[in-house]
C-alpha cells in the first residue's frame, strides 16, 4: 500500500472517531431502562477526548507504520462503539452481550492510550515549536498588513471619489446660487419690458391724437362758427391751439422718455443677468488668482455699478453708489500686491 493511501486511510479513521457523539451510546429510548448504555458514555467520551487531541495535520508528517497503529486502534474503538449502536434486546443473552460490551469500553481507554500518547505528545510538541509558532505569527501579520493596505488603498479611493463628489456638488451649488441671483434681474427685466410696451403703446395713441388735433386745427376755419370774426378772436384761438399743442407735445414727449427708460433699463437687467450667468466660465478660464480677481471685480462692476436709468442725466452718479466698486477695487489692489 503506498504512503498516500496509507495516509488517506488513516485520515478517515481519525475523523470518523473525532466527530463521533458519545451521547449516541445512550439508547435508553429504545431499549429502557434495563438494557440501555447510559454507563458506557463517560467511558467514550475519555476515548474520544484523546483522538480529540492529535490535530490532522500531523499525520503526514509521520511514518507508514504509525499512521497504520493509529488506524488499527481508531477502527478497533469505532468497532466497539458501532457494536453498541447495533445492539438489539431481541438477541439471544442480550443482557450478557451489554455487560460485555461495558466491560471493553471501560477498558479501551488505556490500550488507547498506551498508542496514542505518543503522537498526541508529537503533536503538543510541533503546535508549541516556537519556529512554527513564529512563522505562524509571521504569516498572520503578512496577511494583516496585506488587509491593512487593501483597506487603506480602498478608502483613499473613496475618500477621493468623495472629494470629487463633494467638489461637483460645490459647484452645481454655486451654479445654482448664481442662477437664483440672476432671476432677480430676469424679474426686473420683465417687468420694465412690460411697461416699456405699455408706455410705447401710450406714445402711439399720444401722437395719434397729436396728429388729428394738427388735421383739425388745419381745416378748422372752413367751420363757420369756429371762425374768428374779428382779431381778438383770431388771436384768442390761435393761443388755445398753441396751449393744447403744447400741451399734447408735453404728454406725447413723456410718454416717449418713459417707453425709452424702461427699454433701456430691461436691455440693462438683461446685460446683467447674462453677466451673472457667464462670468464663472472666465473665472474658471483665468490663469491666476490676480486675474480671477480683476474678473469678478469687472463683474461686479457690471452687475453693480451705477447705470444711466434713463430718468436722469447721464453721467451723474448718486451718492455712495460707487463705495463697493471702490472697495472691490482697493480689495483686487492689495491682493496683487501682497
Amino acid at each position: 500500500m503506498s504512503t498516500a493511501t496509507v495516509l488517506e486511510a488513516a485520515g478517515k479513521s481519525l475523523a470518523r472517531i473525532q466527530a463521533f457523539d458519545p451521547q449516541s451510546l445512550d439508547r435508553a429510548a429504545d431499549l429502557g431502562r434495563e438494557l440501555n448504555f447510559t454507563e458506557a458514555i463517560p467511558f467514550a467520551k475519555k476515548v474520544t477526548s484523546l483522538y480529540g487531541r492529535i490535530p490532522g495535520s500531523i499525520l503526514q508528517e509521520l511514518t507508514d507504520q504509525q499512521l497504520s497503529q493509529i488506524q488499527s486502534v481508531a477502527d478497533a474503538d469505532f468497532n466497539r462503539f458501532k457494536q453498541i449502536m447495533d445492539f438489539s434486546a431481541a438477541q439471544g443473552n442480550a443482557s450478557q452481550v451489554r455487560t460485555t460490551l461495558l466491560s471493553q469500553i471501560a477498558q479501551a481507554y488505556d490500550a488507547t492510550f498506551q498508542v496514542l500518547w505518543q503522537f498526541i505528545a508529537f503533536a503538543v510538541a510541533t503546535v508549541t515549536d516556537t519556529s512554527v509558532l513564529e512563522n505562524n505569527a509571521r504569516s498572520m501579520l503578512q496577511r494583516m498588513e496585506d488587509e491593512a493596505k487593501a483597506q487603506n488603498d480602498s478608502l483613499e479611493q473613496k475618500n477621493s471619489a468623495a472629494q470629487s463628489m463633494l467638489e461637483q456638488i460645490q459647484k452645481v451649488a454655486a451654479e445654482q446660487g448664481v442662477s437664483q441671483q440672476a432671476h432677480f434681474f430676469k424679474e426686473r427685466a420683465d417687468e420694465h419690458a412690460t411697461d416699456a410696451v405699455w408706455w410705447r403703446n401710450a406714445t402711439l395713441v399720444m401722437g395719434l391724437i397729436i396728429i388729428i388735433f394738427a388735421l383739425f386745427s388745419s381745416l378748422a376755419f372752413k367751420v363757420s362758427w369756429l371762425r374768428p370774426s374779428d382779431g381778438l378772436d383770431a388771436a384768442e384761438f390761435l393761443t388755445g391751439k398753441v396751449l393744447i399743442f403744447v400741451t399734447l407735445g408735453a404728454f406725447f414727449a413723456l410718454c416717449a422718455k418713459n417707453f425709452l427708460a424702461h427699454k433701456h433699463n430691461s436691455i440693462l437687467n438683461r446685460h446683467r443677468q447674462t453677466s451673472l450667468q457667464t462670468y464663472r466660465v472666465l473665472v474658471e478660464a483665468a490663469s491666476s488668482a490676480g486675474s480671477q480677481d480683476i474678473v469678478l471685480a469687472q463683474a461686479a462692476a457690471c452687475i453693480f455699478g451705477a447705470q444711466d436709468t434713463g430718468f436722469t442725466k447721464e453721467g451723474v452718479d448718486t451718492p455712495g453708489s460707487r463705495s463697493v466698486l471702490e472697495l472691490l477695487t482697493k480689495s483686487v489692489a492689495g491682493g496683487a500686491a501682497k
